[in-house]
């Protein structure tokens, strides 16, 4: 499937479930945008980055950065205020707060380490709602 595919599907799962938890959706004109979707309720606007991610080995690899041909920039809190992750898999979307990308990726844990190690992981429930 076409990369382009694959960002518009994620796109559109984690609009409507925006929409399901009552906020608004609004999507910016054209391809330069840091983010990918703005969403609003009660005033409060919210710039969201989408992400469609595949689970490998237990865990979800997401880039915390864009790249095109000449450049890869890291996201900043003030470009987008979350990540949302869309696992092509399960189906499942995550939000990752910009406070918690401070490296050019993160990983979310879908099941619990072999040797159920507890410092420093992600564990990706911790990250279904949208705040």
């Amino acid at each position: 499937m076409h990369k382009k595919t694959k960002g518009s599907i994620a796109e559109l799962a984690v609009a409507a479930k925006l929409m399901n938890m009552g906020w608004r959706v609004l999507f910016p004109f054209g391809e330069n945008n840091r983010y990918d979707l703005v969403t609003e309720k009660e005033g409060k606007f919210v710039k969201v980055q989408v992400k469609y991610v595949t689970p490998k080995n237990g865990t979800l690899e997401v880039n915390c950065k864009s790249s095109n041909n000449w450049s890869v920039d890291k996201y900043t809190p003030k470009q987008v205020d979350c990540i949302a992750v869309y696992d092509a898999v399960h189906k499942e979307i995550y939000f990752i707060p910009s406070y918690k990308f401070n490296s050019s990726s993160i990983q979310l844990r879908l099941k619990n380490t072999k040797n159920n190690q507890k410092i420093g992981i992600k564990q990706a429930k911790d990250f279904l709602f949208f705040k």
